[in-house]
């Protein structure tokens, strides 16, 4: 299933639960669909080969579920951090794909790392990643094709 990318920014916060992002049913939101919050870098990526250009590096911020859709905007909550365990306790019969997906929503702590194994990289050449600000008004978000 080849998706537009929906790509949108934070356009309120609500609270420390909730924010909205100014993109809606007009833009094919709909309840469910999950949004990476990121930031751009001003870092360039070059190809080595070329020396080209190949795009400005993205910082995921979090992860966030549209929770309700209105035509021009939508409100969100947090990925399902905390409420994973709790429900999967109340739904008992929950699929095994739908524990999966859960399992591999949470497996990310801050969205961006999957392991926790170190790399064998030169460290001379290591440019670290820049601190990340919390979700702010106007930091960019775009839907996430789930186990696409």
């Amino acid at each position: 299933m080849d998706m537009e990318k929906i790509e949108g920014k934070v356009a309120k916060i609500l609270d420390e639960y909730s924010i909205v992002i100014n993109v809606g049913r007009d833009n094919d939101v709909v309840n469910g669909m999950v949004f990476v919050v990121f930031v751009q870098s001003d870092d360039e990526v070059k190809d080595p080969d070329s020396g080209k250009a190949l795009g400005k590096l993205e910082h995921v911020k979090d992860y966030i579920f549209v929770s309700h859709v209105q035509d021009k905007f939508s409100t969100c909550v947090a990925g399902e951090k905390e409420a994973s365990s709790k429900e999967r306790e109340s739904q008992g019969a929950q699929t095994l794909s739908g524990a999966m997906m859960a399992e591999s929503m949470t497996a990310r702590p801050g969205g961006a790392r999957l392991s926790n194994e170190k790399l064998n990289v030169n460290t001379s050449q290591v440019t670290g990643v820049p601190q990340l600000g919390p979700i702010s008004v106007g930091d960019m978000v775009r839907a996430v094709e789930v186990g696409g």
